[in-house]
């Protein structure tokens, strides 16, 4: 035996791993293999590998009748409820009640034992072999791809609309808003980035917003009433002078800051006060 081989089974752990599969009628228990896991207990271990594309699930049951939207803001739910819950997850019962509570189109097959070395590397081999592809490298995530992702892994699709278009009468222009909920007021969610070193270039950015934000406020529009711009906002780490500055100038003009730290905050609001959008033309 190898010194390499040797030293590889002294760190070996026993581990568990499971297929996550789209099952779109459980019924007849067909599904396609979009996903693993791996959960090691000694090594507090418990992360997902997820596909990216949607090919295999083509490949099995065509694309006619598919939810992408809803199907990719699934999967990124699993990932994001995994990644939230690993902490409480340390025993094998743990995951397995985890799996039991699963009711929609993801399932997660039963655990199988798996000897695990390197958790992130017997990972990535993993879904190699299960998928019959490499994972592939992730893009870096924009601002905009990371909000909705935190609203779809929340369950808000029935209270968020996205791609709003609105007119900005101080402007004479119309804007598009990526996401937006409804209050009593509509608030439309505009993610922004406050990431220059001086503070001066957020407060020149804040007044942009400030002056859009107070249109706005004093013009209803026509089909979604009374509005408020809500700026979520992303600051360089440990600037703590920026989010005060642009929090200032934004309350003065009737729009409201959430830092993107605040993401949790602001989810909770739109849980709470958001109401159901019924007609989403």
């Amino acid at each position: 035996m190898g010194l390499g081989k040797l030293w590889s089974d002294c760190r070996a752990r026993k581990g568990f791993y499971c297929l996550i599969q789209y099952c779109p009628d459980l019924g007849r228990m067909e599904a396609a293999n979009i996903g693993v896991l791996l959960f090691c207990p000694e090594r507090y271990f418990l992360k997902v590998l997820m596909n990216e594309n949607n090919r295999r699930i083509r490949r099995f049951f065509g694309s006619e009748g598919q939810d992408w939207h809803r199907l990719n803001s699934l999967k990124k739910g699993l990932e994001e409820r995994i990644a939230n819950e690993a902490p409480g997850i340390r025993r094998l019962e743990d995951l397995e009640q985890f799996i039991a509570r699963r009711a929609n189109l993801l399932q997660i097959t039963t655990p199988r034992p798996m000897k695990v070395s390197d958790p992130d590397l017997d990972l990535q081999n993993l879904y190699l072999e299960m998928m019959g592809e490499a994972p592939r490298g992730k893009a870096p995530k924009t601002l905009r791809q990371f909000i909705d992702e935190k609203l779809s892994g929340a369950d808000l699709q029935h209270k968020i609309q996205r791609g709003i278009k609105v007119s900005v009468p101080v402007m004479q222009k119309q804007i598009e808003i990526p996401f937006g909920f409804q209050n009593g007021r509509f608030n439309l969610l505009n993610p922004v980035r406050f990431e220059a070193k001086n503070p001066e270039h957020s407060f020149d950015t804040a007044c942009k917003y400030a002056v859009e934000g107070q249109s706005l406020y004093a013009n209803p529009d026509p089909r979604l009433g009374c509005l408020q711009l809500v700026v979520i906002g992303k600051f360089q780490p440990k600037d703590s002078a920026s989010p005060a500055i642009v929090k200032r100038v934004l309350d003065e003009s009737h729009a409201k800051l959430f830092r993107l730290a605040e993401m949790p905050q602001l989810i909770d609001e739109i849980r709470r006060t958001g109401k159901d959008i019924v007609d989403k033309r």
